[in-house]
């Protein structure tokens, strides 16, 4: 034990006054932190809709059990996100033609090349894709294709581009939307059986049920478009996938494995791990994008 009674008067009277100016210090610290949070919660209900958002930003490109990986990705370069907003897509190899990985990846490095692009020219876009389709079409005649989704993404705004049957998933409030229409039969056909009035389920049935009606290699392929772009909010998810990630992982099962305060990283790492866990023996390549919406002051 320590005897303060030995201390002198002075020495007392010092630490109460030190131990004073602490709580003074400290309160006045706390009095601080608290308002300053209160006044940036009031700054950013007001400004809500001034206060930029950004992409945070992460992929995984994964092998099935093809022989080969014939998935391609592109993220456009990160430094030019604030002018000209970011790029991101995926390209899939159509599987049972021949040189589907070397399509895929020159869809990509086309897009590559052709960047950056004018985000209020869909039209003048979708032309960029159409002339890549007719260039594969030139030198295969047919023989081979690949799929492809593209999104661009400028400040709250977004659209986005499709040919063939991969995915552009909207994940907002726990659910969970496709939001490009699948160029295949089973679309197709679903579509003829509902025009007259007929049980849609028979349309998987069909062997054509997967097979493409449009994609990259087709002759003046139909580019699907937003002739609007899509407004996005914060926490907003965006996954730009091949279709072997929905093949093990259908929409539903997207959203009850991923926890919606992970970052971007967090996300992709949940849905590779989510994708492998299910060792579908047929399992495609799986490639994605995911793209996280988040708030910031800058």
């Amino acid at each position: 034990m320590y005897d303060f009674s030995l201390l002198t008067d002075e020495t007392v009277r010092a630490i109460i006054i030190g131990l004073i100016l602490f709580a003074v210090a400290f309160v006045s610290f706390v009095v601080v932190a608290l308002f300053t949070l209160f006044k940036t919660n009031i700054y950013k209900t007001r400004h809500k809709e001034k206060i930029n958002l950004f992409c945070d930003v992460a992929y995984f490109h994964e092998k099935g059990k093809r022989e080969d990986q014939e998935d391609s990705i592109y993220i456009s370069p990160m430094d030019k996100l604030e002018h000209t907003g970011l790029v991101a897509a995926c390209s899939d190899g159509m599987g049972g033609l021949l040189n589907g990985e070397v399509v895929s990846k020159f869809v990509t490095d086309s897009l590559r090349e052709h960047y950056p692009y004018q985000f209020d020219a869909q039209a003048d876009n979708a032309a960029i894709i159409t002339d890549i389709s007719n260039q594969v079409y030139e030198q295969y005649h047919l023989g081979a294709g690949a799929t492809l989704v593209m999104v661009h993404i400028l400040d709250d705004y977004m659209n986005f581009y499709s040919l063939g049957d991969s995915n552009i998933i909207l994940i907002r409030n726990n659910r969970a939307t496709l939001l490009n229409q699948k160029q295949n039969y089973v679309t197709l056909m679903i579509r003829k059986l509902a025009e007259g009035g007929l049980d849609t389920t028979d349309a998987y049935k069909d062997s054509r049920a997967k097979g493409l009606i449009d994609f990259v290699g087709n002759l003046n392929c139909k580019v699907q478009m937003t002739t609007r772009p899509l407004r996005l909010i914060e926490n907003d998810i965006i996954i730009v996938s091949s279709d072997g990630v929905t093949d093990s992982m259908p929409l539903n099962r997207i959203v009850n494995h991923i926890h919606f305060d992970q970052n971007a990283t967090g996300i992709a790492r949940t849905i590779k791990y989510g994708v492998r866990s299910r060792k579908n023996p047929r399992q495609d390549n799986y490639s994605a994008v995911v793209i996280k919406m988040k708030r910031s002051f800058i």
